[in-house]
């Protein structure tokens, strides 16, 4: 099944800047329209990230669409509930 994360994009960027500048220990804002490589997030990381947001979200998110969308606010538009993309292969956990 294909779906969008179950959350708006103000939500879901809140949570991924968190989330990143946590695991980076960033003290500045994480800039969202920057691709993760350039702050340092690695490809490592972003499978860590998607298997923290499948708990968070109760959605399968498989890494690829990290990669393939790589930045903070490039994800968030193709996966938000009020965004443009679904993600491939997601299913709903119950």
């Amino acid at each position: 099944m294909n779906q969008r994360l179950p959350c708006d994009r103000d939500t879901l960027r809140a949570w991924m800047v968190a989330y990143i500048g946590g695991v980076l220990s960033l003290p500045e804002q994480v800039p969202a329209d920057q691709t993760f490589d350039a702050y340092g997030f690695d490809s490592v990381e972003a499978v860590v990230m998607a298997g923290v947001m499948e708990e968070e979200f109760g959605v399968q998110v498989d890494p690829v669409q990290l990669f393939e969308n790589p930045s903070i606010d490039e994800f968030v538009a193709a996966f938000a509930s009020d965004g443009g993309g679904n993600i491939a292969g997601a299913e709903q956990r119950d």
